[in-house]
């Protein structure tokens, strides 16, 4: 009898010793009801054993008790488990070795061996491939293919029987009692007197003269290779008059009447080159002429290649627009979304592909959104000295447009996108960069753009950086509710106080879905106005809501309980009073303002807010203003439902660090074009955030 040395051996393999004991206990004494399998020599029962402080299910293979020449075969699976570790082999946990039992201990498979699920409707075509990939690679493994090892594992017994199934479908190897191992180096054929392994998957070259290659591996897979496609065992027990699954597969195949024996449940499924590439496969496994069967190498490529070709139809052509032959088209490489794969048209259409002599880049989103931009050359300008035609290389189109006057950019644009989606919703975006190295690290940057849509004289005030180094500013939003939609706008100017006196290079207008933007996305974009439904109506005293609560009022300071937190109103005199010697404003009475009297900024480019706010006027651990200036803010005012806008200045945390059990609020605002004469100023809001 044959022993492993490892059996007794180093320290570190005792690791993998289990006491009978403990295996008794796992598989409650060997029960019947534990019992998942069994075969010529040994039993396989399910258990739970603790290894490592963790509990694991396994699967124990028991010799039967009159193994006698089996015990060299399980010796030989012992050591191969052991020292050939692989994801596409079953995984040893353990073993116990004593005079009376031989058990080996392996992970657990919990949807069982292969020939379970060959008649099943839910092992998709996709998963079959899968699955033969996965033992492609296993036997790639064990042939020692790509390695720095010195010896080759012959397994002598592949079946389906043989190939068990975890419960995300992965598939292992397992039944290593018959394997060889030989010199990877040496003459590779190995003559045994007695031919092994199961009769109906057994290399017919081998039956014969009773010599083993790997080769003989190859043709018992290619065997499993049709039971995979034909959905059957190669030669099934009821099935006596029915011819051996091989012969009836070469017949078939070389008569081109192969579809007549394909699995009825995956026949609509497979795409025709992957059964193409999967039948040729496996009839060359069949060669008699061993050196013309596939090494496991190219089957492991073969397979592969097939999986290409099924999930190009079944998970990229689903992703790819329903007329994406149409818009390949109108690019420069028209021709070449009929020889590229579906996956490569996708990755080409998510990056974006430029049509109409490249003076428009389509694009889909993560989602499959459709996003068109419009290049800069498709402008009109007023001026034609004010602009140049450039090419850099961070653009995506072939030029932009260098403009040097930011106060006179007088760009008309005229726009009716073509290839955008119907009810999606859309935010249009300009896209430019200032001239020259960046300099701020800030993400935003206060712009000022002056424009018209159509009429209406607007301004987008905030600009963001991207990480591509151009920057993005809202011109508006719309949703496609009919074929065709105009856009006309005339960008006018950027704020030369902000942006100085740098030329700026005009990529083009981007068209984005949103729908499915992400939030912090669609966050950026604040430059739009909108109304603002404020937790209070400032207006009427009388109609506070039901969950508000007056707690004081003393003319200058309301104190309210709002969804049981502190909010604080201060009149605009009480924030601007502690100037004595400055009074920029005028006083005004007011019905609009809960206060009963409003401010009117005189002329003036800074205006200074300085007050004191007790502690106890403000919810503990809550956002509010903090002592300096907030200089991460883009806001812009927005308009409320009660006819004031509002803008939020500061935020922190009411944990802040106190003087004598006050907040102080110091704020300078600055305007640097015009001035601030006219503005109406109600008071400042303390909220809970």
């Amino acid at each position: 009898m044959y022993i492993p040395s490892f059996v007794f051996g180093e320290n570190h393999r005792d690791n993998l010793k289990i006491s009978l004991e403990d295996i008794n206990l796992a598989t409650n004494n060997f029960s019947d009801n534990n019992l998942i399998g069994r075969g010529g020599s040994a039993r396989v029962y399910r258990g739970e054993v603790t290894r490592a402080n963790r509990c694991h299910t396994v699967a124990a293979k028991r010799l039967n008790s009159d193994g006698g020449q089996h015990k060299n075969e399980f010796m030989t699976e012992l050591e191969i488990l052991q020292d050939y570790k692989h994801e596409s082999v079953i995984s040893l946990v353990g073993f116990c070795y004593e005079i009376v039992e031989n058990i080996i201990v392996y992970e657990f498979a919990s949807r069982g061996s292969l020939v379970m699920h060959l008649k099943d409707y839910a092992l998709t075509w996709m998963k079959r491939l899968q699955i033969s990939i996965d033992i492609a690679s296993g036997l790639d493994f064990l042939h020692g293919s790509g390695g720095d090892r010195q010896e080759v594992v012959i397994h002598r017994d592949i079946k389906s029987s043989s190939i068990l199934l975890t419960d995300d479908w992965k598939a292992k190897i397992c039944d290593f009692g018959l394997s060889l191992i030989s010199p990877i180096n040496s003459e590779m054929d190995f003559v045994t007197d007695n031919a092994c392994g199961a009769i109906n998957y057994r290399d017919p070259v081998y039956l014969k003269l009773g010599y083993l290659t790997a080769h003989s591996d190859i043709y018992s897979f290619g065997v499993v290779l049709i039971e995979i496609l034909c959905g059957r065992l190669v030669h099934e027990d009821n099935s006596i008059q029915i011819a051996d699954l091989t012969d009836l597969y070469k017949n078939h195949y070389e008569n081109g009447t192969l579809n007549e024996i394909v699995f009825g449940g995956i026949k609509e499924q497979v795409v025709p080159e992957s059964l193409i590439t999967f039948q040729n496969l496996a009839y060359e496994c069949l060669y008699h002429e061993r050196e013309k069967r596939p090494t496991t190498h190219d089957v492991l490529l073969r397979l592969k290649k097939a999986l290409e070709f099924q999930e190009d139809y079944v998970i990229w052509k689903p992703k790819l627009p329903n007329d994406y032959e149409e818009i390949f088209k109108m690019s420069n490489s028209c021709d070449v979304y009929s020889t590229e794969k579906k996956k490569e048209l996708y990755n080409m259409l998510c990056k974006g592909i430029l049509l109409q002599h490249d003076k428009v880049l389509f694009s889909l989103g993560d989602n499959g959104e459709r996003n068109e931009m419009i290049s800069a050359r498709k402008f009109s300008y007023k001026h034609s000295l004010s602009h140049k035609w450039q090419s850099i290389p961070e653009s995506r189109f072939p030029k932009v447009a260098k403009m040097s006057d930011l106060s006179n950019l007088k760009i008309r644009l005229k726009i009716r996108p073509q290839l955008l989606a119907r009810g999606v919703n859309y935010s249009v975006r300009l896209f430019f960069k200032f001239c020259g190295p960046r300099k701020s690290l800030a993400k935003g940057m206060y712009v000022n753009l002056k424009y018209k849509l159509g009429i209406e004289t607007l301004h987008a005030y905030f600009a963001t950086w991207r990480e591509d180094g151009w920057m993005m500013i809202e011109l508006c939003r719309f949703s496609i509710d009919k074929e065709d939609i105009d856009f006309e706008f005339l960008l006018e100017s950027f704020s030369r106080c902000y942006c100085g006196s740098r030329a700026i290079y005009v990529e083009g207008i981007q068209f984005l879905a949103i729908d499915n933007v992400k939030d912090e996305e669609i966050d950026e974009l604040k430059n739009v106005p909108k109304v603002l439904k404020s937790d209070l109506n400032v207006v009427q005293l009388q109609k506070l809501p039901t969950n508000c609560e007056e707690i004081f009022n003393d003319g200058e300071k309301i104190l309210l309980l709002v969804n049981g937190k502190k909010h604080l109103m201060l009149s605009a005199k009480a924030a601007l009073l502690e100037y004595p010697n400055a009074m920029p404003f005028q006083m005004k009475p007011s019905t609009q303002s809960r206060f009963g009297e409003e401010i009117e900024l005189l002329p003036q480019q800074v205006l200074r807010i300085n007050c004191r706010i007790k502690s106890e006027w403000l919810s503990g651990d809550t956002e509010c203003p903090r002592p300096w200036n907030l200089h991460d803010t883009n806001q812009a005012p927005k308009q409320r439902a009660d006819g004031w806008m509002e803008v939020r200045v500061w935020k922190l945390n009411s944990k802040h660090k106190l003087e004598n059990d006050h907040f102080h609020v110091k704020l300078k605002l600055i305007i640097y074009e015009g001035t601030m004469s006219g503005l109406i100023l109600c008071g400042l809001e303390f909220r809970a955030m």
